[in-house]
């Protein structure tokens, strides 16, 4: 009974123990080691550990600092008052010994308390202090205190945290420091206290570095003058009442200070009398009110700056206006002044016309998800979450193309069939992309340049690997390869059943592997299954926004992640910003958090094995730069980005849209243009059905830069504010030579230049277009506008819009019927771009020569000669 009795013991002290271990990994320890697995998948194990610990070494550094500071100070103040020494002959009391030695004890406790105290706010900070402590020089400095940019980026906001929290800490060690003296006085007897200066100098020091500190902060708002928005809605900064009133009192405010504390020191130590200090303080008290009471400054600008402004403001607009185009990447703007040439010199027989029109993107990326799933999702569980636009080349041709990844869609499967096999082991990935020129004509079956399952293609655009794992659907976890095997592409009528073969996941090889997994996804299925093998390995994380922000989650990431077809198989490429809110002067964008913005990294992620690779894309970003230093390895530079996926790098929609809303105001640099805002603009207006939207970016294939050599470029229409004629077409390049470069293509600002509203309005005027919309628009089928394309020639813009047509019933999907082009006021329509581009030339001939026989001519007059000599008499007459 007694060993029964034991064991019944031992077995429940073992499931004690083991429960203990159990809850102290899962609620400490479990998402530590998954991560680690995780990252080490990754190949950023280093990476992941610095993350963990930058931390708590920045706590650690500012804790052991503070401590030196306190301590030291305790120690040289006992050592003063002679805590450590007492004369000879004094004896001392026992409680007091004892208390004695208790607060000898207790420096090291106390200063260590008051550093932790200071020192969890910049804990709080570290990412911060981080870049304080690795940024660089970024080599651009503000226009009007000549300081480097990366100051006020990294320095300022960190100094403005140590003056707070040194401020803290020398009033705290005066008052402990004061606190020893006063207790040193009370418990020693007269005749035995040690008459010492030292405790005054001291005490004297302390008392100066507190004024010192309070001056480092005042010092600290001339920089604080540079986000002024005191001045907005005309610029953002400073103006002449910041510069020329504010600034002056605000170095009467630290001299007067610092004077005031000289001499109150001086007055403890019985150098001086009252006066001075007395005398200082005031005049710091009215500085102080000076540069801090709002009613003054309000009546300086109301009296003095605002009758004047132009001139009193002219310097600081002109700052404002250089800091905000340098903040967001647009000080470097080539612009293009277009003359207009006449229209009738439109040639459709012109090669370069005919090159550019097969690259014309007719199609609507926002029209395509129906068409791409209807026709290509192929069976159920297949989706297209989105449609990408890029350039490839096709047959030695230089082709502007739409594709779509395939991905699984677990969610699509029948509600039986979402069991925990299918969703985890079997349908597991997605199959390959679809491809389709941008360009076609109506009428036409379309053009598939990748299509099917497997995905194939007719014109060698093939690939090792089309399995998607990774992408864009938020899927599940998968455990692969396994027992069971996984739904490949379908090969006939048969069942294809495929393995995993890819480095992507973590291991789950063993008992112990499965049960901590099992835990962290709450999942027992993961622990009881019998499917998996050696091999096994769990894949999770899968959509890849959520990946990459779970791997540097200080990035600000573009909203569209596009694909990358490579004949080694599939990628994703995410854009990824750097973004500061504390760029001087500059204004900030709409009702964003950030003044400052870059398109800093590409981020590549392999659609099989989930492997996640970061390119420096833009050196001169002091922010990326300090991460490079921060995190040694992690960021490669664009020169190691593989040629095959080089080539498919953009320029991102999201920041150029950001770029031009800025620029749409500050492109007028001219200090007394921008304080008139005469020519200010906007995004052109766009017909989308019977509503107008501003134009978004859309992507070209255009031979702008170098006659013959066609690039690829992002567009964007600009109008007058208020107006819907054209103003500006504004592109960025995206190949490689030209990537980022932003072009402004100018229109006269005297001439009429349709705008996409205005010729909208022509379309819809035509009669014969409208005659032919309404025989389209009947019941049982839906007319679709699709969005206008606009193209520079040269001259006036060409115009391009497609029409679709498609049933009005559940299915979409939408054919494109006819091709609208338009220049100037000529307006046609044509089933292909090709034949468009004759009737075009053919209605300007048609309208130029109208226009000829109206304009009356007028009879040659009879010219009389004149002879020589009496044209040289006229002219010596005294009254010629």
């Amino acid at each position: 009974m007694a060993k029964i009795k034991k064991w019944i013991a031992f077995i429940i002290g073992l499931l004690v123990i083991l429960g203990i271990l159990v809850a102290t990994v899962k609620f400490i320890f479990l998402d530590f080691f998954v991560d680690l697995w995780w990252f080490q998948a990754q190949g950023m194990k280093s990476y992941y550990l610095l993350r963990l610990l930058y931390p708590y070494l920045i706590l650690i550094f500012f804790t052991i600092l503070f401590f030196a500071i306190f301590y030291v100070n305790f120690r040289v103040a006992s050592h003063i008052i002679g805590f450590e020494d007492k004369p000879e002959g004094y004896k001392e009391k026992k409680w007091l010994r004892h208390l004695n030695h208790a607060l000898r004890n207790m420096y090291i406790l106390l200063s260590f308390v008051m550093a932790l105290i200071v020192a969890i706010p910049i804990f709080r900070n570290w990412e911060n202090s981080l870049l304080f402590l690795f940024g660089s020089n970024s080599g651009v400095l503000d226009p009007l205190f000549g300081k480097d940019i990366s100051f006020y980026l990294f320095s300022l906001p960190i100094y403005h945290l140590l003056q707070k929290e040194v401020l803290i800490v020398v009033t705290l060690m005066l008052a402990g420091v004061l606190f020893i003296y006063w207790y040193e006085k009370a418990a020693t007897p007269i005749e035995h206290r040690i008459k010492s200066h030292k405790a005054h100098w001291h005490t004297s020091i302390l008392l100066l570095f507190i004024f010192a500190v309070l001056c480092w902060g005042f010092m600290l708002e001339r920089y604080d003058l540079l986000h002024e928005t005191a001045n907005l809605p005309v610029f953002k900064g400073p103006g002449y009442v910041e510069m020329t009133v504010i600034l002056p009192f605000i170095w009467v405010t630290v001299i007067s200070l610092m004077l005031t504390g000289i001499f109150l020191v001086l007055k403890i130590n019985k150098a001086v009398g009252w006066k001075m200090p007395i005398i200082f303080f005031l005049i710091f008290v009215i500085a102080f009110l000076g540069k801090d009471v709002e009613t003054f400054g309000d009546t300086v600008r109301k009296y003095i700056v605002m009758p004047n402004q132009m001139v009193r403001d002219r310097n600081y607009i002109k700052a404002s206006v250089e800091a905000t185009l340098a903040a967001y990447g647009l000080d470097k703007v080539e612009t293009m002044d277009v003359e207009m040439n006449s229209a009738a010199s439109f040639d459709a027989d012109d090669p370069d016309t005919l090159r550019q029109l097969r690259n014309v993107p007719v199609w609507d990326r926002d029209l395509l998800d129906n068409v791409f799933e209807e026709l290509q999702g192929i069976r159920t569980y297949y989706s297209f979450p989105t449609i990408d636009v890029d350039r490839y080349w096709v047959d030695g041709e230089y082709r502007q193309v739409y594709l779509g990844a395939r991905e699984i869609n677990n969610s699509k499967l029948p509600e039986v069939a979402q069991n925990w096999i299918n969703t985890h082991l079997q349908y597991t990935h997605g199959q390959g992309v679809a491809m389709i020129p941008a360009a076609q004509a109506g009428d036409e079956p379309m053009t598939w340049l990748i299509k099917d399952l497997p995905p194939q293609s007719q014109f060698g655009l093939s690939s090792d690997q089309t399995d998607i794992y990774y992408g864009l659907e938020d899927k599940p976890y998968a455990i692969v390869p396994n027992s069971v095997g996984e739904i490949g592409a379908p090969a006939g009528e048969s069942e294809n059943i495929v393995h995993y073969n890819g480095k992507g996941g973590i291991a789950i090889n063993s008992l112990l592997r499965k049960f901590l997994l099992a835990y962290y996804f709450e999942d027992r299925d993961i622990f009881f299954t019998t499917k998996t093998n050696k091999q096994s390995r769990i894949l999770f994380r899968r959509n890849i926004t959520e990946r990459i922000l779970h791997i540097t989650p200080f990035f600000k990431l573009d909203e569209d992640p596009y694909i990358v077809h490579t004949p080694k198989g599939l990628f994703w490429i995410q854009d990824a910003y750097t973004t500061a809110s504390n760029y001087p002067i500059a204004a900030p964008y709409k009702e964003e958090d950030f003044n400052y913005i870059r398109n800093s990294v590409k981020i590549v992620v392999d659609a099989y094995n989930g492997n996640v690779s970061y390119y420096e894309s833009d050196s001169s970003d002091p922010i990326i730069n300090a991460y490079r230093k921060m995190y040694p390895g992690m960021f490669k530079p664009m020169s190691e980005m593989p040629s095959f996926l080089k080539q498919h790098i953009r320029y991102p929609r999201d920041i150029f849209s950001i770029q031009m809303s800025i620029y749409a105001t500050y492109h007028q640099t001219n200090p007394e243009r921008f304080f008139r805002q005469e020519d200010n603009w906007m995004f052109s207006k766009i017909a989308i059905g019977q509503k107008f939207f501003p134009a978004t970016p859309y992507y070209l294939t255009l031979d702008l830069l170098e006659p013959g050599k066609d690039e690829f470029f992002l567009f964007l229409p600009l109008s007058p504010f208020g107006r819907d004629n054209l103003r500006a077409l504004m592109f960025a390049g995206n190949d490689i030579e030209n990537y980022g470069k932003i072009y402004a293509y100018r229109f006269p600002r005297n001439q009429q230049v349709y705008g996409p509203a205005q010729v909208h309005s022509l379309v819809n005027q035509d009669t014969v277009i409208s005659e032919q919309f309404s025989l389209w628009d009947q019941q049982g089928s839906e007319l679709v506008f699709g969005k206008m394309i606009i193209e520079p020639t040269g001259g006036a813009p060409l115009y391009i819009q497609p029409i679709y047509l498609q049933e009005e019933g559940p299915l979409k999907i939408p054919q494109i019927k006819r091709l609208i082009m338009s220049l100037e006021d000529a307006v046609v329509m044509a089933p292909s771009l090709e034949e468009a581009a004759v009737k075009l030339e053919n209605e300007l001939r048609r309208k130029s020569s109208r226009l000829e026989k109206k304009v009356p001519v007028s009879p040659p007059t009879q010219i009389q000669e004149i002879p020589a000599d009496d044209i040289k008499e006229e002219e010596t007459r005294p009254d010629a």
